[in-house]
């Protein structure tokens, strides 16, 4: 079981550069757990107004289908996944949490029409988590199990709370991928069309690619530095170490449940650039082989985000003040800026952004700025 455990997580990181492979990371998931099938529900904004989505499924469902049962059933949907939020926590772990909180017997969560419809498919018992707990609208992870079966016993549990966090990481590092691929069919190929740094390292550190974005923070910041024998480092010993870890052990990601953005690489001299990494063991772009290898995603957060404002206050229950303060964080303002233009004092600007990070759950502004990024910014670059 550790082996095929090891597997699913290696090719559940593979999804972050070739999203084309999470139906069958799902299918993979839901063969071990004994379900039926299982969604990735995303919420997005049509015409002014949020529309729910399953940009990701297991191959039970097919996307047609999907689509019907959300057109009638997306109210249905949308009121289980609110009661399924407020009894979520707020701590960095991911809980799954059982359908017994949607209806308060097994006859009273039979009578809903929406379980009925699933009931015809063999679908009976479900479970949820929240896979982001920063925008809490996109990556809600959702289990089907079989309507002849129980509810998910402890040792299915046991397995999908070491899983879970490495598909939360997965997901929030895959959002700029999945961007990318469905403007070019190729990802690999078009990184330079990506507005965050992206670097391909083989197994031993060696550089095999890098985009645009990533040589000019290089040269800006000299962060980095490529040895003799083509390996890239990291200039500060801290940070370094802190990517030796992550590419030495497989058990080091997917340590901070869902708030993956706190996985980044610390230094005290990387102020300016949240640096990500994810294991690469396969890549059709890159061969047939086994690469394994590793993705290194860095975002200069100096650069201006521009995200939804509204989404971001009310996430995080900031008031008028503060709200009217992130977008001056996201244009890279620093806090004397950030006065000087608002005829404020600089203590006053300092406490608020001490308040924002509080209740953000960043440990500074270069992971405010991070996480600022997934409500609803862009990650291409203009044609």
């Amino acid at each position: 079981m550790q082996n095929e455990l090891r597997d699913l997580t290696l090719k559940v990181y593979d999804a972050v550069a070739n999203q084309g492979l999470w139906s069958s990371v799902l299918d993979q998931l839901v063969e071990q757990v004994g379900a039926q099938g299982s969604i990735v529900f995303e919420w997005v904004e049509e015409g002014g107004n949020p529309k729910l989505t399953a940009p990701i499924h297991s191959g039970f469902y097919s996307s047609d289908i999907l689509d019907v049962y959300l057109s009638k059933c997306e109210h249905l949907e949308a009121r289980d996944q609110a009661i399924i939020q407020r009894h979520t926590t707020d701590h960095d772990d991911i809980e799954l949490l059982d359908d017994t909180l949607l209806a308060e017997s097994v006859e009273e969560l039979k009578q809903q029409e929406h379980v009925r419809k699933l009931m015809k498919l063999g679908i009976f018992h479900r479970a949820a988590g929240v896979m982001n707990k920063d925008n809490r609208s996109i990556s809600l992870f959702s289990l089907q199990l079989n309507a002849e079966r129980d509810q998910l016993e402890g040792k299915e549990r046991h397995l999908l709370s070491h899983l879970l966090p490495h598909l939360a990481k997965a997901l929030d590092l895959g959002i700029p991928m999945r961007q990318l691929q469905k403007r070019y069919q190729g990802v690999l190929s078009a990184l330079d069309r990506l507005t965050i740094g992206v670097c391909i390292l083989g197994a031993r550190g060696m550089v095999v690619a890098r985009n645009q974005e990533f040589q000019r923070q290089q040269e800006t910041y000299r962060t980095f530095r490529v040895s003799q024998n083509g390996q890239l480092r990291i200039t500060d010993n801290r940070g370094q170490k802190c990517l030796d870890a992550l590419m030495a052990d497989l058990s080091q990601h997917g340590k901070f449940g869902a708030r993956p953005r706190k996985e980044n690489i610390t230094s005290h001299a990387l102020d300016a650039l949240c640096i990500e990494v994810s294991p690469i063991h396969r890549s059709d772009e890159m061969g047939s082989e086994v690469f394994d290898g590793f993705l290194l995603c860095s975002t200069d957060t100096t650069l201006p985000v521009v995200c939804d404002t509204h989404r971001v206050q009310q996430a995080f229950q900031l008031t008028a003040a503060e709200t009217s303060l992130v977008n001056a964080i996201g244009q890279g303002l620093t806090n004397p800026e950030i006065a000087d233009r608002r005829g404020r004092s600089v203590a006053t600007i300092n406490a608020q952004t001490k308040s924002i990070l509080a209740k953000s759950h960043c440990a500074n502004r270069t992971q405010f700025v991070r996480m600022m990024m997934r409500f609803g910014a862009s990650f291409l670059t203009r044609e």
